[in-house]
């Protein structure tokens, strides 16, 4: 039987570890205030999975524009306002840039996706690169072969308008693989894009929360054995098929390149200037597979959610149309230098991107080292939530901030209300913010642009009706969405596309036949391609 000493010092040590226990999960002095925690859980216990941009924006105008939340022993802070997040993250870049880790991407990339790599010397080697590939003027160069893609777009849907959700998915892809690789993808079906489609998709699925262990909040579950395990496997699988499409496109473009039948493609620039960049073969499939990844989904899905909110709102669309009519007529296709002439086209644009935003939340950011601001701390190692949902549906910014409205943005640049605070006000949240800011977005704001333009300038879009009853089919806008995905992508939604007249679609063929000669020297390893990822 234990002596009293040895008696007295097991049950010391039972509180103290009783009462360690108690304090894992709570909230420590000086974070900002949040929704009440449970000893060890925090706020696990209602936090949910689906639709968290919803979730975080109801607490936002529960406990304010700035608050915390705990996922065990995880501090997180939810950033909800403009202000706050310039003050935060645009400001204090160099203390909010890291990104939190994630055990899951780091078995599938070995953590060199550029979007969820760490803030350190790689990062900023392939940030770098990254930021000459797509800057203005790199993305300026590659205008023809954009214009000659969306022309394309315009002429499926001539084809077949039933399939617009392939087509504008052919569209975002062909661009990124062109410009990025110097490859045109010229259709869906049988070739690269429907085989990336499908692999994107497997691997959201990977990277959804719940579908692993919590691992990165317990490190200790990355020791599980992979035969307890098979979401390991499921990752060991997706990091080999990762592989060979990010390195199979690298070869591709190095074997043209050895045949000297380059086109200035991104990864021809990058390959040349290898040395320049300090970037190895490993670097240089992960920077253009990063590329791939991220730029194909946003747009597309902005696209598909465009001419949701069009169809949903026809007084809008009738109105977008009627302006680009007054300025472009029916004689030739809209091009980039209309745009700055079409305010309420443009103030449409900015009202999708404020009610859909493609990502509601966007990629955490983490703190590395403390912050102070005002009363609250933010500790060292606190993931940062930027919530783009509510921030585009923050009150005391917007006026009726559940309504689309485009006519805001015609009132002033950002559409607020009249007296609002502008500090940090900026109409591209969606893009992410301070040192982590997407470095795609002249590429995606081009295409943006141009589709917005040439669809309204080409067809009318309405709500399809049922067969059997002849009524409108309705479409739930932001209602009807993915709430497992981490993108906000609008469920699909059928439609009834139709030519606005025949001059129209004299153009579009026009400018079909002619797109073809651009499209030549990026049609050189289409059979390649088609062969490599089968």
């Amino acid at each position: 039987m234990p002596s009293p000493p040895v008696t007295a010092v097991l049950i010391i040590g039972i509180v103290w570890v009783v009462y360690r226990l108690s304090k894992v999960g709570s909230r420590e002095p000086g974070l900002p205030p949040g929704p009440p925690t449970l000893p060890l859980l925090g706020n696990l216990h209602v936090f949910e999975t689906r639709g968290i941009h919803l979730k975080l924006t109801e607490w936002a105008r529960m406990y304010g524009d700035i608050y915390s939340i705990k996922f065990g022993p995880q501090s997180s802070i939810v950033i909800s306002s403009p202000k706050l997040l310039r003050e935060y993250v645009d400001l204090k870049g160099a203390m909010t840039s890291d990104r939190p880790p994630v055990y899951v991407d780091e078995l599938i990339s070995n953590s060199m996706e550029l979007p969820l790599m760490r803030y350190d010397e790689k990062w900023r080697i392939m940030r770098k690169a990254a930021h000459d590939m797509v800057s203005r003027e790199a993305c300026n160069k590659h205008l023809p072969i954009q214009r000659a893609e969306a022309t394309q777009l315009l002429s499926d849907l001539l084809d077949s308008p039933e399939h617009f959700y392939t087509h504008i998915y052919r569209y975002t892809a062909s661009v990124v693989t062109s410009v990025v690789y110097g490859i045109h993808c010229p259709k869906y079906h049988d070739c690269f894009v429907d085989k990336f489609d499908r692999f994107t998709q497997r691997l959201e699925a990977a990277m959804r929360p719940g579908n692993s262990p919590p691992v990165d909040m317990f490190p200790w579950l990355k020791y599980t054995p992979e035969f307890l395990a098979p979401w390991k496997r499921k990752c060991m699988e997706m990091r080999k098929q990762q592989r060979e499409i990010f390195f199979g496109m690298l070869d591709l473009v190095q074997d043209r390149m050895k045949e000297g039948q380059g086109n200035d493609c991104f990864m021809e620039y990058v390959i040349e200037h290898q040395k320049h960049y300090n970037l190895d073969r490993e670097f240089l499939g992960y920077l253009g597979g990063s590329l791939l990844q991220a730029g194909i989904d946003t747009t597309a899905i902005f696209l598909q959610s465009m001419l949701a909110c069009i169809i949903t709102h026809p007084h809008v669309q009738k109105r977008a149309q009627e302006e680009i009519d007054r300025v472009i007529g029916s004689e030739r296709a809209p091009g980039f230098p209309d745009w700055d002439n079409l305010p309420y086209v443009r103030a449409l644009v900015s009202e999708v991107n404020r009610f859909c935003p493609v990502a509601p939340l966007a990629v955490p950011h983490a703190a590395t080292a403390d912050l102070k601001l005002g009363e609250y701390l933010v500790p060292k190692d606190s993931i940062i939530f930027l919530n783009t949902w509510g921030i585009y549906r923050h009150p005391d910014y917007y006026e009726n901030p559940d309504v689309f409205e485009p006519e805001r943005y015609l009132k002033n640049e950002f559409g607020i209300k009249s007296g609002a605070d502008t500090t940090g006000c900026r109409n591209d949240f969606h893009f992410g913010a301070g040192r982590r800011r997407c470095p795609g977005i002249n590429l995606a704001n081009n295409s943006i642009a141009l589709n917005t333009m040439n669809l309204l300038w080409a067809f009318n879009f309405n709500k399809a009706k049922d067969p059997l009853t002849g009524k409108p089919i309705e479409i739930n806008l932001n209602v009807d969405v993915n709430r497992e995905a981490v993108l906000l992508v609008q469920k699909p939604f059928k439609c009834e596309i139709t030519p606005r007249n025949t001059a129209k679609i004299e153009v579009i063929r026009a400018d079909f036949e002619r797109a073809k000669e651009v499209f030549e020297p990026f049609e050189k390893q289409i059979i390649t391609l088609s062969d490599a990822f089968v």
